[in-house]
């Protein structure tokens, strides 16, 4: 008899797109996983590499694997198809550039269980490349934190929380009874838009501090280390979607919102700088660095980190050094464009 037997079946929904050199790693990850009552949904938005190989091999080895081969719409339309495939009475939703520790799944069941939560998060995840990715740090004291869907929608405002919908279980319940989805019109920033609109309608999300979730950083092919005009667009566009669907736009949640599209601004700067394209895109470039100096003081007074908030100073003082400055400590080195 399996030990998880008669819990809760887990659905893993994981969208990729010529993801060949770390899909198997992702796909071991979740059938590694010590509860074994997931199913496991991968969706295939168009690949031309041998990825969609590999997802159909492990289909043929594992029952709980089921593939879906789609024309290339985009990850959010290959999520939601993921969401209406899936049965599981929880969903999760895994990158196929990362992977999983083996107990990734148990422990979000365990905290949404114990606290009969809509939502099980951790704030953080643990950031890879190749050259650092056996240096796992541990949490010695993990400890529980219960929050109203207003506290855990201002938190990911703030980005207090990782804006991506993984590195957290939702209840199917609520996903469905709300009619929650992807936005297909948006190639970035539908991840967050998705994320607030779950936390927005959840009663309770309980918040562990274990770091399960292991994101690379280190794929040339990812959308974050590349500049695209869109990216601007649409990450500016899914603030506004933000701020336009809140439920209750109170002074906090509208200066959370004022304080997440700065930071959004300030994301895009530097990647712009990083990926060496200013002079290309100047009137993207003059646009996100006024909005990073005009509202760089939204960061004084928000509910941050001191690092944070000396950030907010330095992008106040000159938003192009600070974006060179931040941009010299990130781990995630930029694609550089020729231009």
């Amino acid at each position: 008899m399996q030990k998880n037997q008669g819990l809760p079946l887990v659905s893993l929904i994981v969208p990729f797109y010529n993801t060949e050199m770390y899909l198997e790693e992702c796909i071991k990850s979740i059938t590694n996983q010590d509860y074994k009552n997931i199913e496991i949904i991968l969706v295939d938005d168009g690949s031309n590499d041998n990825s969609k190989n590999i997802a159909d091999d492990f289909e043929k080895k594992d029952k709980r694997i089921s593939v879906y081969h789609q024309s290339n719409s985009g990850v959010s339309t290959a999520r939601n198809f993921g969401i209406k495939k899936s049965k599981g009475e929880y969903i999760g939703f895994i990158d196929a550039d990362d992977y999983l520790d083996e107990n990734y799944v148990s422990y979000f069941i365990g905290l949404i269980k114990k606290e009969k939560a809509d939502i099980a998060i951790t704030p953080s995840i643990r950031k890879f490349n190749e050259t650092n990715k056996n240096n796992k740090e541990e949490i010695e004291n993990d400890y529980l934190d219960i929050w109203s869907g207003m506290r855990a929608t201002k938190e990911i405002l703030y980005y207090n929380v990782v804006v991506s919908p993984f590195n957290k279980l939702f209840s199917r319940n609520l996903i469905e009874k709300n009619n929650l989805s992807f936005n297909v019109e948006l190639a970035f920033g539908e991840d967050f838009n998705f994320v607030v609109d779950c936390f927005q309608r959840a009663n309770k999300v309980v918040v562990g501090h274990s770091i399960l979730y292991n994101y690379r950083i280190d794929n040339k092919n990812s959308a974050m280390n590349k500049f695209k005009e869109r990216l601007v667009d649409d990450n500016i566009k899914a603030q506004e979607c933000i701020k336009n669907s809140l439920i209750n736009p109170n002074h906090e949640l509208l200066e959370a919102c004022r304080y997440a599209n700065w930071h959004t601004c300030c994301d895009c700067l530097n990647t712009i700088i990083g990926c060496k394209v200013k002079n290309k895109y100047i009137e993207k470039y003059e646009m996100l660095k006024k909005i990073c100096r005009r509202d760089a003081f939204s960061a004084i007074n928000a509910p941050i980190s001191l690092k944070n908030k000396i950030k907010g100073i330095f992008y106040f003082i000159s938003p192009y050094m600070a974006a060179k400055i931040i941009n010299s400590f990130m781990m995630r080195k930029f694609t550089v464009s020729k231009q």
